[in-house]
């Protein structure tokens, strides 16, 4: 069974939108890392410790300072399609990885033969098993 529960903190801080108390919220869920957001305890706006919007709440006000908020985000003229460098870096990161697994791979075949085949075999197959065991038991809740 899974227990959940929401720690609500006083941040200090007053919504901009309406001038509703903004709070600190704290859900937990069992076997799952704690999520920390800041919600207003008037219109309901949601906001991440950086500072993003999570949630529009449902009044005028918070419609209109959205609709501001994304005309300042708008792009230039210059940029018409925007880049997002942290997606790139990771498929680099992640084709790097597989390249130098290939190569790696490659060169055991050629200087080890079929050797390496037999010993490598196994272990593969027995870690694969292993990673969507542990996979499927965060799932499950397990651990």
């Amino acid at each position: 069974m899974i227990d959940t529960s929401t720690i609500w903190k006083d941040s200090g801080f007053d919504c901009d939108h309406c001038g509703g108390e903004i709070l600190e919220r704290t859900d937990q869920e069992s076997g799952q890392a704690d999520f920390v957001c800041f919600q207003c305890r008037e219109c309901g706006c949601q906001w991440t410790v950086g500072g993003d919007v999570l949630r529009i709440g449902s009044g005028t006000h918070c419609k209109a300072a959205q609709r501001e908020r994304q005309k300042q985000n708008e792009p230039g003229p210059l940029s018409d399609i925007p880049v997002d460098l942290n997606h790139w870096a990771g498929l680099l990161s992640r084709s790097l990885w597989v390249l130098l697994a290939l190569i790696g791979g490659a060169i055991l075949l050629r200087f080890g033969g079929g050797v390496v085949l037999r010993y490598l075999l196994p272990l593969i197959i027995i870690g694969g098993v292993g990673y969507f065991l542990i996979r499927y038991g965060k799932t499950q809740s397990w651990w």
